[in-house]
């Protein structure tokens, strides 16, 4: 059994998350690969059409 104010710290930080708390960019897929990041879709669809 979660604790109830751990309970509500996590659905918190759920409501955040939910509401852009985390939508953000950065350059480290760059940074480290040295090429551009690209989006789920884009690779969904790459990979997918790979098989």
């Amino acid at each position: 059994m979660v604790p109830p104010d751990f309970a509500v710290l996590l659905a918190d930080l759920d409501r955040a998350i939910a509401q852009g708390a985390e939508d953000r960019t950065t350059d480290t897929v760059e940074h480290v690969t040295g090429r551009p990041p690209h989006g789920f879709r884009e690779v969904m669809e790459r990979e997918w059409a790979g098989r």
